[in-house]
């Protein structure tokens, strides 16, 4: 963890037995604010970490949740300072983010789940069925074993939306339509959340993160790579994260959260985007994020992502 600590001098000291006054520490009135836009997944964890750091550091950040795609073209537009992104290479990460120019550090990890509103039924899903729920040629719930209800799916209506890239990514979606046209469309997980908590016999997508406090919803078992069906719980999601989907016991639906930014041209902006990221990547950071419902960054991972960020001079 980055703190700062200061100490008493004696010139200090002096200064208060004369004037009475306690010593105080150096104003950090003039540190810029620094500004990011972006994934809707890191950005309960984002606030709760800007927030740690205003108050410790002094450090001013703010961060608007969007989507990766919103995000990318808002730091490629000079708008912000950061963004956040859930894609990668394999997701469809904007094609502009060479890494000659811009930094990509991972700073969080966690699952997408699909959740659903129809209390007493347990689904596992094969990559198949979900893809016949999506198209609308399964449509009710008896289709899948459970009492009859019609499906209402809801998928996000932005189309960069990291969550959903990861979704089709799992999918093996090749392009074209993924979805029929009889399905809610909404415009980020919190707004995912709500509104499968509002619909009855709703189902869609969102990291599990916005699933806390929801005790209204259901998770299905999704079928992986060794053919099992498994839960998104922390123990899943992690072995998906340190080994692979091939690992029987892995969640077969995770993603990773970066930190996108310039390489040079921050100046004092970046300074203090290394100090809030360097907090990040700390063991109090990370385990703060543990806390919220996010997964622990492996290992090699936040290994890496250290080393990038100390390399790193804005």
């Amino acid at each position: 963890m980055n703190h700062r600590w200061w100490w008493l001098a004696p010139g200090a000291l002096i200064a208060w037995a004369v004037f009475g006054r306690g010593w105080q520490p150096p104003s950090t009135s003039r540190l810029p604010v620094v500004r990011g836009a972006g994934a809707t997944f890191p950005a309960p964890l984002y606030q709760r970490w800007f927030s740690v750091l205003q108050v410790r550091q002094g450090l001013s950040l703010s961060y608007q949740p969007l989507n990766s795609g919103q995000g990318a073209a808002q730091l490629v537009a000079g708008l912000v300072d950061f963004a956040g992104s859930d894609r990668d290479p394999s997701t469809g990460l904007d094609t502009r983010f060479d890494d000659s120019q811009w930094l990509r550090i991972p700073v969080t990890a966690g699952a997408i789940a699909v959740a659903y509103n129809l209390p007493n039924c347990r689904l596992r899903l094969t990559r198949t069925q979900l893809r016949l729920i999506l198209n609308g040629r399964i449509h009710n719930y008896q289709q899948l074993g459970c009492a009859p209800s019609p499906i209402t799916v809801v998928v996000r209506s932005d189309s960069s939306s990291g969550t959903t890239a990861n979704l089709l990514a799992y999918l093996q979606h090749r392009g074209g339509t993924w979805h029929s046209s009889a399905v809610d469309s909404v415009a980020s997980n919190e707004a995912m959340a709500t509104s499968l908590v509002r619909q009855p016999g709703a189902m869609g997508y969102l990291e599990t993160v916005y699933l806390n406090g929801r005790r209204g919803l259901q998770t299905a078992a999704l079928q992986n790579l060794a053919g099992t069906f498994v839960a998104p719980d922390d123990t899943a999601v992690q072995i998906a994260l340190e080994q692979d989907e091939s690992d029987p016991g892995a969640y077969p639906l995770t993603t990773y959260s970066w930190l996108v930014m310039p390489r040079r041209g921050l100046g004092a902006k970046g300074s203090v985007l290394k100090r809030a990221i360097t907090y990040g990547l700390s063991d109090s950071g990370q385990a703060s994020a543990r806390t919220m419902g996010y997964a622990a960054l492996p290992a090699v991972v936040l290994q890496y992502a250290r080393r990038r960020l100390e390399a790193w001079q804005p």
